[in-house]
């Protein structure tokens, strides 16, 4: 897997994963430039370029502190509530905090979505209080300048998550009122994606015009504006999933005695006989009537095209203490959020050692288009 492609761990707080993602890296990078060349010079002019590159990288250090305690905020209320929280993750446009469940109820929502801008409105306050108390003090000027940065910042942070429309704080707050009005969690998420597709898309209107008018900050707008519309629209999809999977079990929507594969079987057999005559990525190995793992089309490629030949499978499939397996009693929503966390189309259903089926995204799919025509078309 290239480096790029790889999330960063860089500490941990109540249990809670800090990471970040390779996108933090181009943005860090550019914002200190942007306020090492231009802003703090402009600001404060005349002082040795290493003074700017201080400043600038501790700005935009101190910003993304301010993200992660934005969002540490979301997280330890979501603990307190006992919700699980998996990981902060840090990327281009900002922070998210991943939860493992979401809430079960509008106020423990309308609780979670308030105190990411309370925690940035709070940092904005003290920031000021530090500026003022800096200058006062004769401190240096770009100390103060620093300062007053971040608090402007945070103050900006705090304002526009409580735009009303997901997948921001405001839009969390929307649909938690909405839901505990109406009582209808679906159509509150519907609403508040809605209203947060309409900010994305204005933003991106906003941007397109000023890089019409020769302005190529516009661009920033832009890729905010595709940003919110893609994770407005996400949340509902994702809140459409739920309430579809609610209650559902896997046994109900796997594939029952799937085609298997014998762990003495070439290579070339494998991917003439299996690979390209059912077009599945994955196949159970067996060995008698015992699972031994997994065979993959991917790990297949790695090997030389002439030792398939005289190659058994046996030199590339996966064993089974390394591969994801189901419970036919787990609930079809957990189920898709491990194949969404472990990146794979098809996984094993087991009952105890034996297999009794395979469920692929295309399974929970083809349940999904299916009971959505019927309730919700």
């Amino acid at each position: 897997m290239p480096l790029l492609d790889k999330q960063v761990t860089i500490g941990r707080v109540r249990g809670i994963s800090i990471v970040i993602d390779p996108s933090w890296f181009l943005i860090f990078i550019l914002l200190s430039w942007v306020l090492s060349a231009s802003y703090f010079p402009l600001q404060v002019p005349g002082l040795a370029p290493f003074a700017y590159w201080a400043a600038g990288t501790l700005a935009a250090a101190g910003l993304f502190l301010s993200v992660t305690l934005h969002e540490l905020g979301h997280s330890l209320v979501a603990i307190r509530r006992g919700l699980p929280v998996k990981k902060i993750v840090l990327f281009v446009f900002g922070g998210v905090s991943q939860l493992e469940e979401e809430p079960e109820d509008a106020g423990t929502e309308m609780i979670m979505a308030i105190v990411g801008p309370l925690v940035s409105a709070a940092l904005a306050g003290g920031l000021h209080l530090a500026k003022v108390a800096a200058s006062a003090a004769g401190a240096a000027p770009l100390a103060v300048v620093f300062l007053g940065y971040l608090a402007f910042v945070n103050l900006i942070l705090s304002v526009f998550n409580l735009l009303p429309g997901l997948p921001l704080d405001g839009g969390r707050l929307l649909r938690a009122l909405m839901w505990k009005r109406g009582g209808d969690p679906l159509r509150a998420t519907w609403v508040a994606s809605e209203v947060g597709a309409g900010f994305g898309s204005a933003l991106f209107i906003i941007g397109a015009f000023l890089v019409l008018m020769g302005n190529l900050a516009g661009l920033w707008y832009i890729l905010i504006g595709f940003f919110l519309r893609n994770a407005a629209q996400a949340s509902y999809q994702q809140m459409t999933y739920r309430s579809l999977l609610a209650g559902v079990k896997v046994e109900q929507i796997m594939t029952e005695n799937p085609v298997t594969v014998d762990q003495d079987i070439l290579l070339e057999e494998f991917v003439d006989q299996f690979l390209l005559a059912y077009h599945h990525p994955v196949f159970p190995v067996l060995a008698g009537d015992r699972v031994r793992g997994v065979a993959e089309a991917e790990a297949v490629k790695k090997v030389p095209r002439e030792l398939w030949k005289t190659q058994t499978i046996e030199r590339c499939y996966r064993p089974l203490s390394e591969v994801q397996v189901l419970s036919p009693s787990e609930d079809a929503s957990e189920a898709l959020k491990k194949m969404v966390e472990t990146k794979s189309g098809r996984l094993l259903v087991m009952q105890g050692d034996r297999l009794v089926g395979i469920l692929s995204r295309r399974d929970i799919m083809d349940y999904l288009n299916l009971k959505s025509s019927l309730f919700l078309g």
